[in-house]
């Protein structure tokens, strides 16, 4: 049996979730949009669930939509700041994900915010970028590859006080389920959410829009959910998204630390037997459940496939990219270059992560690693 440790490209789906996926399609299978009994018991439930998910993330029901994923509620939002915005210009970080980076390029004149070693954003050269306007601003909650937690509220309050008229969107992806949020208090313009990093089905995400943000709609029909994104809504998704954003913080302020201890733990065995390893972006603030590890002399290409043969699953970073078999643009955004940033994995556990599984995977990691030197 393999132990999953890429919590990160996605979890496993939470059992809350199965059951209430399933009953919803056994008993709201209506189209919300409909005015008969069954539509209109689906439109409760919707309307319900996203209510209840609003209540969780610090902001209202009505100004979340329901997208197929992170990535596309990613590009429903720079596309919205686009339409609002005059400038033609977009500003966001070398570490963003690729649906940030490459939908801020299709769209605007798209300039990256440097980072420090940590992943860190580079406050001074955010600064210097805005002194000239642009109509939006994004940077993650979280990064997906290094786990690295942005200073959220100083950037937002720098950003609101250089640039006033400037949008924020807040990339989320690996920040929902995992840390506590607000999207009121952080006061931001868009945040987003994808189901599937805590425990909901795959294919389904939110847009958070600040009230009085108006959002251009990239699919148009039907008008759904205000004319913010047309098609029927997924009423099964989002109460399946419900049920596992709820289990995953009540049981965050044990679950968090008891991560961390796995994870801390997990260093300090590798540390001990192999001096050389270097965990990237230690030192900065980071998620609870993430070790991005590297040592110099060993190819992930080479090291991955022989702990999943040993029996741990792991990735090289962002799933989206690993099969191009590069250095990721997070790990060259650090700094790292050459052999160590092609040696980089990261693992990334959950709630079903026990002890005994990443021990077994740090005497793993420390064989294979000493057979490929």
């Amino acid at each position: 049996m393999h132990c999953y440790l890429d919590f990160n490209a996605s979890s496993p789906l939470r059992v809350e979730a199965q059951a209430a996926w399933m009953a919803c399609q056994e008993q709201h299978f209506g189209n919300p949009n409909s005015t008969h009994y069954y539509g209109q018991q689906s439109r409760a439930l919707f309307d319900d669930a996203r209510n209840k998910i609003g209540d969780l993330l610090g902001c209202k029901g009505h100004e979340l939509v329901l997208c197929g994923s992170g990535t596309e509620a990613n590009a429903l939002a720079i596309y919205a700041a686009r339409q609002l915005g005059a400038t033609g210009r977009i500003l966001c970080t070398a570490i963003d994900h690729s649906s940030v980076i490459r939908n801020a390029q299709m769209h605007a004149q798209t300039e990256l915010i440097d980072v420090d070693a940590n992943g860190l954003i580079n406050k001074e050269d955010l600064l210097e970028k805005l002194k000239s306007p642009c109509d939006l601003v994004a940077f993650q909650f979280a990064n997906n590859e290094i786990g690295t937690i942005q200073a959220v509220e100083e950037l937002v309050a720098s950003i609101h006080e250089r640039s006033p008229g400037t949008r924020i969107l807040l990339d989320a992806c690996q920040g929902a389920g995992k840390h506590p949020l607000n999207f009121r208090q952080l006061d931001v313009d868009f945040a987003t959410v994808a189901g599937h990093k805590f425990g909901a089905p795959k294919g389904c995400g939110l847009l958070y829009t600040k009230l009085g943000t108006k959002v251009e709609a990239l699919i148009h029909g039907g008008r759904q959910q205000q004319d913010r994104r047309s098609g029927t809504e997924d009423v099964a998704a989002i109460a399946a998204m419900h049920a596992a954003l709820s289990a995953s913080y009540q049981e965050y302020e044990q679950e968090a630390p008891r991560q961390q201890s796995l994870i801390d733990e997990t260093w300090q065995t590798i540390k001990t037997a192999l001096p050389d390893a270097v965990w990237i972006a230690q030192a900065a603030p980071r998620l609870s459940n993430t070790i991005s590890l590297a040592h110099p002399g060993v190819k992930n290409s080479a090291l991955i496939p022989r702990l999943d043969l040993a029996g741990y699953c792991v990735s090289p970073g962002s799933a989206c990219m690993a099969a191009r078999g590069e250095p990721s643009h997070v790990v060259a955004a650090l700094g790292i270059e050459g052999a160590l940033a092609h040696s980089v994995i990261r693992v990334s556990i959950g709630a079903t992560t026990r002890a005994e599984q990443m021990q077994g995977f740090s005497q793993a990691y420390i064989k294979e690693v000493r057979d490929l030197l």
